[in-house]
């Protein structure tokens, strides 16, 4: 009791299948796929994270993120995410600072 199922409701298929998802990262304009994940069952809250490299040129990019049910049409997501992207110097003297600063709150 309380429990959910996690198969999927598949009344001609032979065996029971489980529920999944696919995190797919993408950038539409160059119709490049950038990062891909299967996620199995998710129940009510579910943290996933997905690696990519970012470009090595800076400027503004938009990427698109799908979430994609395997089992279920209809279901499917879509996101914008917009990032920019610095150069590698600035990157670094950033990471240097906040590096110095916590250094400092230790020594203190």
């Amino acid at each position: 009791k309380g429990k959910q199922d996690s198969h999927a409701v598949t009344p001609r298929f032979p065996k029971l299948k489980d529920e999944g998802w696919f995190l797919i990262l993408g950038e539409v304009d160059k119709r490049e796929l950038i990062a891909l994940k299967r996620v199995g069952y998710i129940r009510n809250h579910h943290v996933v994270s997905i690696s990519f490299y970012t470009p090595e040129v800076p400027g503004r990019y938009i990427y698109t993120l799908y979430f994609m049910s395997d089992c279920y049409l209809g279901l499917d997501q879509q996101y914008d995410i917009h990032l920019n992207v610095t150069p590698a110097s600035i990157s670094a003297q950033v990471n240097e600072e906040v590096s110095d600063a916590l250094t400092d709150l230790k020594v203190q």
